[in-house]
């Protein structure tokens, strides 16, 4: 896979500074022209239960009134363009529904701008690197590409079936930065087959569409039927994550065009490229929570809910472990925690981890649309264990409390994952009284060996200890590319618990201390 390194910077200039004069609106023209971005085509789907975001830029200073209609209910609002005709409107927010509206932009009486097709619904960015934009037409329609991508661990039949849903809408955006094939810096490089509008999900438009986007949009379709779903899909295989932060050419052109609009979610799954080199791995932590925070200030929402993926069993990176420990503790780390949902992923590949694009987005998918259904309701958010200390029992240093986050070591117990191509999201593992397996402790020499780890039930807590270790100082668990060693540990809610490494806890003594 390329690896997209591109940055570049804006430099200042004076077009950034604020004006202060009031501008003088002249009457409009009768040969007034309205550009809206070029993804505000046929078929787009506004975000319910927010301001309805109507951006572009006229030809001239003028007055526009926006509406958008469905014959019965309307919202609209007139506004003044800046002297160079650009605007930007917050319409009042419409409800979802199966029937399209229609947006109308007006001057003087006149329309000079109609989509005839608009949608509000619930609306994701689907963003990250190639386990989020695999599609069956990019990624295994032409054989070459087939048989790179699933070697021997799969074949074609192998694969998720697309979805039919015609209230399912996307775009996608195409893998160049160039500016010189978008009109303005409104636009998205959008690819061929999203250039005239949004597709629906139906038929073999499907193919285009990332696996896991479309099921997850499947869930909630299946929750709210009554609700569309849009996906604008950014993703783009084979990218660290630099390119995707801000001033980097992948945020500039497929990112920062959209700023303004309202959506319902970011759905994020990236890592895997960063995992090969140790500094791009020990940097993870703080870039992706930059991007966390960067993303959501694009869409306006400091707490927008932004659901990832952490990466999943394969051993073609070396520092993988590595970047899942960072994708965990940004958990914690973000900016803003609040509606920020991981979803571990090392149980779901039905045993196809040999290959960097794994079966399961199905899994995936349903436990990702469980996190945000629960986001929406108000309710506690489905978690994995994340293991947050490690600290002597009773200050016996050979016995070592690992504990957990919140409630996601509630009800702890073993399960083993079922590495099996007829898993499912009801099937990935069974419940077996079986001691767990996958962890090591460390002494002062820094060397890890296996070791045992018991639940304590009341205590939502595990008791870690090692055969010839007196003083363990590091534990950690599932600390490969490849977790294999059964059984897992799940909590009560059937999530497997994250990867980790955790030093022990140490008190240091004073001066008066035995």
């Amino acid at each position: 896979m390329a690896v997209v390194t591109m940055l570049f910077y804006i430099p200042w200039s004076q077009s950034d500074m604020v004006r202060t004069s009031v501008p003088q609106i002249k009457p409009n023209s009768d040969n007034i022209a309205v550009t809206l971005p070029n993804y505000y085509t046929p078929g787009m789907v506004l975000q319910r239960g927010k301001p309805l975001a109507v951006k572009g830029k006229a030809s001239e200073q003028s007055s526009l009134t926006i509406a958008i209609s469905d014959g019965k209910r309307t919202s609209s609002r007139t506004v003044r363009t800046a002297r160079d005709g650009s605007f930007a409107a917050e319409l009042k927010a419409l409800p979802a529904q199966l029937q399209p509206y229609s947006l109308k932009i007006s001057s003087n009486g006149r329309t000079i701008s109609h989509i005839d097709k608009v949608y509000v619904g619930d609306v994701f960015l689907a963003a990250g690197q190639s386990n989020m934009e695999a599609s069956y037409d990019k990624y295994y329609r032409d054989d070459a590409y087939a048989k790179a991508n699933m070697g021997s661990a799969l074949t074609r039949k192998d694969l998720p079936r697309t979805i039919s849903d015609t209230q399912v809408h996307f775009i996608v955006t195409a893998a160049r930065t160039s500016n010189s094939l978008v009109a303005n810096d409104m636009d998205l490089p959008l690819r061929n087959y999203s250039s005239s509008g949004w597709l629906s999900a139906t038929g073999s438009d499907s193919e285009y569409l990332g696996y896991l986007p479309q099921l997850f949009a499947e869930h909630l379709r299946e929750a709210s039927p009554n609700v569309p779903i849009g996906i604008i899909q950014t993703a783009w295989g084979g990218t660290d994550i630099q390119p995707h932060m801000q001033d980097g050419a992948i945020f500039e052109h497929h990112i920062k065009p959209l700023t303004g609009l309202h959506i319902g979610g970011i759905l994020w799954y990236q890592g895997e490229d960063d995992a090969q080199t140790n500094d791009r791995a020990l940097a993870y932590l703080s870039r992706f929570t930059a991007l966390i925070t960067q993303y959501r200030a694009v869409f306006d929402e400091k707490d927008l809910p932004f659901l990832y993926v952490q990466l999943a069993r394969n051993g073609g990176a070396p520092y993988t472990p590595v970047v899942r420990q960072a994708q965990s503790d940004a958990l914690i780390m973000a900016e803003t925690t609040k509606n920020l949902a991981m979803t571990v992923s090392i149980d779901t590949d039905k045993g196809t981890s040999e290959v960097i694009h794994p079966l399961g987005k199905d899994i995936l998918a349903a436990r990702m649309a469980e996190q945000w259904q629960a986001m929406q309701q108000g309710e506690a958010t489905p978690e994995s264990p994340i293991a947050i200390k490690a600290a002597a029992k009773n200050d016996d240093k050979s016995r070592i409390v690992v504990s957990f986050t919140g409630d996601t070591g509630k009800g702890l117990i073993a399960m083993n994952p079922n590495f099996s191509k007829d898993a499912n999201s009801d099937s990935v593992a069974s419940m077996t009284k079986d001691s767990l397996q996958g962890f090591e402790a460390a002494g002062s020499d820094g060397k890890f060996v296996k070791a045992k780890a018991v639940i304590n039930p009341d205590e939502q807590s595990l008791t870690i200890s090692a055969e010839g270790i007196d003083d363990i100082r590091q534990v950690r668990y599932q600390w490969t590319g490849v977790p294999s060693e059964k059984p897992f540990l799940y909590n009560n809610l059937g999530l497997p618990a994250s990867p980790f490494t955790l030093s022990v806890e140490r008190h240091l003594l004073g001066p008066n201390d035995d």
